[in-house]
C-alpha cells in the first residue's frame, strides 16, 4: 500500500479514535476481566512501586520525569488482560530502562525480553547482555539479541510488546518494518498491545528525512500498524516549546525536550488482523 494511502488511512483512524478524547486515567477496563479492574484501582501504587525499586540506578531515576514514563505506563496499560503475570518484549531495549520498570510491573510470574540487535552492542558495549547481567539480577529477565530483520519468536510468545524511541531507528537502519510488524502481530496473544512512543516529525517530510533527524510522524506509525491489522486504541501526543520538528533529536536546543508521541494499538480478541 501506497504512503498516502496509509497516512490517509491513519488519519481517518486518528480522528475517530475515542480515546484521544480521554486522558489515560479515564480508561475504563473491561468489566470480563476482573483482575483489570483490580489493577486499575490501585494503578498509582504500582507504578510508584516499580520506580521505587531499589535496584534502578540513578541515570535511569533521572530520566522519569522528562520521560513522563508514568503517563508512558498509564497509556499503555492493558484493559483486555491483567498486566500482572504478562510476556513482554522490550524492543531496542538499550541499557533496559523500560524493561526494568516493567519487571517490576508484571511481577515474579511475569517476564520480560529484552532485546538489543547485534549492531547496537558493537556500538554501546553496555548492552553486551553479559555485562548487563552483572548489574541487572532479575529472575524474570531475560536477553535477546537479533538483528532487525530477524527479530522473531513463536506466535502468541508476548502479551504486550514495548519500542520505547526506537520505531524510527528500524527506518533508519535498513530494517523491513512492513515485515517486522506482520510478525509482531503473530508474536502477540490475541488482546495483546504494542506501544510506540518516538519523536514526532512533520508528516509532509519524506519518511527519510524524518527518520534521518531520528523521528517518525505519528501519522506514519500508525498506518503501518494499521496496515499489520491492528486496531488502534489511543494516541496521546506530548508537545514541546522547544520542537519545531525540523532539528535532528540530539541537536543540543532539542535534546530531551523533542515533541513525542504514544501510540498504543492492539490485536483482536479472535486473533485475526483488521484489514
Amino acid at each position: 500500500m501506497m504512503r498516502g494511502a496509509l497516512s490517509a488511512m491513519a488519519l481517518a483512524a486518528l480522528v475517530a479514535a475515542p480515546a484521544l478524547a480521554q486522558p489515560p486515567d479515564s480508561v475504563i477496563p473491561d468489566e470480563s476481566c476482573r483482575p483489570c479492574v483490580t489493577e486499575r484501582l490501585d494503578l498509582k501504587q504500582r507504578i510508584d512501586t516499580a520506580l521505587k525499586a531499589p535496584d534502578r540506578s540513578m541515570e535511569h531515576r533521572l530520566r522519569d520525569e522528562n520521560r513522563q514514563v508514568r503517563r508512558i505506563i498509564e497509556t499503555a496499560w492493558p484493559t483486555l488482560r491483567p498486566l500482572t503475570g504478562s510476556r513482554v518484549l522490550d524492543v531496542a531495549s538499550g541499557g533496559g530502562y523500560l524493561a526494568m520498570i516493567y519487571s517490576s510491573l508484571v511481577g515474579p510470574s511475569g517476564h520480560v525480553d529484552m532485546h538489543n540487535t547485534p549492531g547496537w552492542i558493537a556500538q554501546f558495549p553496555g548492552m553486551e547482555p553479559e555485562r548487563q547481567r552483572s548489574w541487572i539480577k532479575r529472575e524474570n529477565i531475560g536477553w535477546v539479541t537479533l538483528p532487525w530483520n530477524d527479530l522473531d519468536a513463536p506466535d502468541q510468545s508476548y502479551d504486550l510488546i514495548l519500542m520505547g524511541q526506537v520505531y524510527h531507528d528500524i527506518l533508519l537502519e535498513g530494517g523491513d518494518a512492513e515485515a517486522i510488524n506482520e510478525r509482531f502481530f503473530d508474536m502477540l496473544t490475541p488482546g495483546g498491545r504494542i506501544v510506540v512512543e518516538d519523536h514526532d516529525a512533520i508528516e509532509t517530510m519524506p519518511l527519510v528525512e524524518q527518520v534521518n533527524l531520528h523521528r517518525i510522524s505519528k501519522g506514519d506509525v500508525t498506518g503501518d500498524f494499521l496496515a499489520a491489522g491492528f486496531r488502534l486504541v489511543e494516541v496521546v501526543e506530548i508537545e514541546s516549546r522547544y520542537d519545531n520538528r525540523k532539528m535532528n533529536v540530539f541537536w543540543p536546543t532539542v535534546r530531551g525536550r523533542s515533541d513525542r508521541f504514544i501510540v498504543v494499538f492492539e490485536k483482536a480478541l479472535d486473533g485475526k488482523p483488521l484489514r
